[in-house]
């Protein structure tokens, strides 16, 4: 339905398990806050997952746009070299109308 494909990686008792999700609707929004000593990019993701897509997103998962086929050996940082990564901050859940899903916010 939706253009997008990503990768979520969880952490479930010290191992690193890998979910690929079709059919998203991925999102990149850009921003910068002004500060005294500087700018400050504050980039997000807004990411809408069906729940078609039979996947329950969850706060501190990291998330990369794309299949990302990598298992994480040792640490998380690994999947910086893979792309940018995203770690989820927000999930909302509209289960109601013709289309249910998941609303994911990330940084």
């Amino acid at each position: 339905m939706f253009p997008h494909n990503c990768t979520f990686y969880r952490e479930v008792d010290g191992v690193w398990e890998r979910f690929y999700i079709y059919g998203v609707l991925w999102q990149d929004v850009e921003g910068v806050n002004m500060m005294k000593s500087g700018m400050k990019d504050v980039n997000s993701l807004d990411l809408t997952i069906p729940f078609s897509a039979c996947f329950k997103p969850q706060k501190k998962d990291l998330a990369l746009k794309g299949i990302v086929d990598y298992q994480i050996q040792k640490k998380p940082s690994e999947l910086f070299e893979r792309g940018e990564v995203r770690t989820v901050t927000t999930v909302d859940t509209y289960d109601f109308g013709s289309l249910a899903h998941y609303r994911v916010g990330g940084k």
